[in-house]
């Protein structure tokens, strides 16, 4: 079992993405970047940096946001399910995964691999409630 940095409520979604082979460090650059915005907004985020269309400090984390983007999709879709349309991200946080190591070449030793743990909470966007 997951768990999460938070207590999930009533209108809030979990998804997680466990064992990705990312950069922990540029992931937490990038979800620093993207928490608490609307969903939409940081997909239409997450995909200009793929593109290459926008930059953090020049530099554009192509892999890092492939993959942050599947785990805010996934998100996304277990809203739905719930009957939650419009979403926020009420956090997304980073952890540094299991440890993997590639087996030994000739006579040198193995080498560790970079695998990162992100897990994600949406919530019911407030401005409808409020408008009412």
């Amino acid at each position: 079992m997951i768990k999460y940095p938070v207590k999930i409520g009533k209108n809030e979604v979990k998804a997680a993405g466990i064992r990705l082979p990312i950069s922990t460090k540029n992931s937490v650059i990038v979800c620093r970047k993207i928490n608490k915005m609307k969903t939409e907004k940081a997909k239409k985020f997450l995909q200009e940096m793929i593109e290459g269309k926008r930059s953090i400090n020049r530099k554009h984390y192509t892999k890092t946001c492939e993959e942050i983007l599947k785990v805010l999709e996934s998100a996304e879709k277990n809203a739905k399910n719930m009957g939650i349309e419009k979403t926020v991200i009420k956090t997304i946080s980073v952890e540094k995964g299991e440890r993997r190591l590639r087996m030994k070449r000739r006579r040198s030793f193995g080498s560790e691999l970079k695998n990162t743990n992100i897990k994600i909470v949406l919530k019911k966007d407030g401005e409808n409630e409020s408008k009412k």
